[in-house]
């Protein structure tokens, strides 16, 4: 046996062994790691079954603000409502709960949009989405651009989610589903269509000049009405709180042209108040001056028909004293007479004509220029 020959049996001795040394290493392995396995499987569904009660717990309870309701459904059926505070439900998928806000007051705003509310109130700029709502045409065929604010609040929470709209607005993620706090989103998309009908309806009725002056009030409160009927007809569950027209003006482009308008209907119904003033204040004066001529009048008519009658009376008794007595009666009104003329003279001196030698003690010839029985001048 040369040198080569004990190379190669020593080689493959230890290629032998080799290959039995990984053969047993590899059976030994094989045997040991099947506990393993073993222990790994129910190590996993322990935790699965953690995971599931620990899910189900948390889904099993959840809190009702103090402004919701809760609308509780048992594999999408209503089957209660629950009110404020710490609730309890069977675990999802079995029961699934939506909390609705029916105590909290939403707004809608059309033809404007507010981008922040406070002391200094920031406005979105003016777009033609926001034209398009606002400009209507009235009813004597003139624009008018109507902006106005509708406040609601949910008033049944089940007949808000399950009544208007479809399924795809309340189906979502799964903690959507497990709780979803907001109203349904169909409820705006459909007071919003209402209000723009109700609105331009009202609009389409009424001329520009009652639109955007003294009929705002009018269209307000009718508006309220009729989108809460809508709204009812629908069973949508909500309660329109206001509507309140937030700016009623003339389109863009003619608004100088209508502010002059205006300014001459301003101008002419001051002139005509004017002159409806005066007019109040001349036809009293008037009317009151001539019931006081009338007055006089009647007075005067009242006085002179009884002085008449008085003369005529008097007159007839004299009548009838002179026919029982002429000479006596006659003799008698003479000397009243003569006493009612010579009362108003002053000095008298009375001289019987028959006497002509008497002494001229007075001076009788001359008398004071005053006299008027000598027709001397004052």
């Amino acid at each position: 046996m040369d040198l080569n020959d004990l190379l190669n049996r020593f080689r493959g001795d230890d290629d032998d062994d080799v290959s039995r040394s990984i053969n047993r290493r590899n059976r030994n392995n094989a045997g040991g790691n099947a506990p393993n396995v073993q222990q790994g499987i129910w190590s996993g569904m322990v935790l699965a079954v953690i995971a599931i009660v620990g899910f189900a717990c948390y889904s099993s309870f959840y809190r009702v603000d103090a402004s919701e309701q809760g609308i509780v459904l048992r594999f999408g059926r209503h089957v209660r409502t629950v009110e404020p505070g710490l609730q309890m439900k069977l675990p999802w998928p079995i029961e699934a709960v939506y909390t609705v806000p029916v105590r909290r007051v939403q707004s809608l705003e059309f033809g404007f949009k507010t981008l922040t509310a406070g002391r200094k109130t920031e406005y979105q700029p003016r777009e033609p989405k926001l034209d398009d709502i606002a400009d209507m045409l009235t009813g004597d065929l003139n624009l008018a651009h109507v902006e106005w604010i509708v406040q609601f609040r949910i008033q049944d929470a089940p007949d808000s989610l399950f009544n208007i709209g479809d399924e795809s607005s309340l189906v979502g993620d799964l903690m959507s589903e497990i709780r979803t706090a907001d109203i349904n989103p169909a409820i705006p998309d459909a007071i919003q269509d209402v209000s723009e009908t109700v609105m331009r309806k009202l609009v389409g009725d009424r001329s520009v000049d009652s639109v955007l002056t003294m009929g705002r009030e009018e269209i307000a409160a009718q508006a309220k009405l009729e989108i809460q009927k809508m709204l009812d007809d629908f069973e949508a569950g909500v309660e329109i709180i206001t509507v309140r027209l937030q700016t009623t003006a003339p389109p863009e482009p003619v608004k100088d042209a209508f502010q002059d308008v205006n300014r001459a209907r301003q101008n002419k119904e001051r002139i005509v108040n004017e002159a409806e003033g005066e007019r109040n204040r001349q036809i009293p004066a008037a009317r009151g001056k001539r019931d006081q001529m009338i007055s006089e009048a009647e007075g005067y008519r009242e006085r002179i028909v009884m002085e008449t009658k008085g003369a005529i009376n008097a007159f007839n008794a004299k009548l009838a004293e002179y026919e029982k007595a002429p000479e006596v009666t006659k003799q008698r009104l003479y000397l009243e007479a003569m006493q009612q003329i010579l009362s108003q003279v002053g000095d008298k001196t009375i001289i019987d004509e028959s006497v002509n030698q008497m002494l001229p003690i007075l001076n009788l010839n001359h008398q004071p220029a005053n006299n008027p029985l000598r027709g001397g001048n004052q």
